[in-house]
């Protein structure tokens, strides 16, 4: 085997075990969950895993490196061929939406897991982590409305002030459902409520 063909099966292998981690992790927590269940889950040897990966929290800093980078690439992804914003925006309220109230639901998710992650991991490392965190989401929500902005559908400096506010009324709305107190009817009016600031900036 060449060095290209082993480098691509280790890259291979280490995406397989990333997907079934994210799996766990989802279904389970963070604090619930150490190497030997992920060793279980994925089917290979303790050996094989630890050339990866030498501890839970290793393989959930990867996993949620991975995810953040997959979002911010299939957003910026979207928005390369400037389509409509009002279309942008709806779609992606719709999709958290539905994350929201499958979240409500108690569906699968990496939120609890990164929110116990976060309550228990304090170093400087951790904190660095964390706001690397934030500062893709908001990336990704500031690409969003910057569209809108070179459409005329918003007030460019109105652009930092409204991705904020997208960001902590999303937040807030994953607390709240993590309680399984989230409603349909909550999500909605919220929305509803942010996007009639375009109307009114227009």
């Amino acid at each position: 085997m060449t060095t290209a063909e082993l480098s691509k099966t280790r890259q291979a292998k280490k995406e397989a075990i990333l997907k079934t981690a994210t799996q766990v992790f989802s279904e389970e927590g963070f604090l619930n969950v150490n190497m030997q269940r992920i060793i279980n889950a994925c089917g290979i040897s303790r050996g094989g895993i630890y050339l990866y990966f030498q501890s839970v929290d290793e393989l959930f800093i990867e996993v949620i490196r991975s995810r953040s980078v997959r979002q911010f690439d299939l957003i910026r992804q979207e928005l390369k061929d400037k389509p409509d914003f009002d279309k942008v925006l709806t779609d992606y309220l719709t999709d958290h939406k539905k994350r929201l109230l499958g979240l409500s639901q108690g569906k699968p998710s990496l939120l609890r897991a990164m929110y116990e992650y976060s309550f228990t991991h304090n170093t400087e490392a951790d904190r660095r982590l964390k706001q690397k965190q934030v500062n893709a989401t908001r990336a990704t929500v500031q690409s969003l409305l910057n569209l809108g902005a070179e459409q005329g559908k918003l007030a460019s400096d109105q652009v930092r002030l409204l991705a904020e506010e997208l960001m902590l009324l999303i937040e807030g709305m994953n607390v709240l459902a993590l309680t399984g107190e989230l409603q349909e009817i909550q999500i909605d009016r919220q929305f509803q409520q942010f996007e009639r600031q375009f109307d009114l900036i227009n």
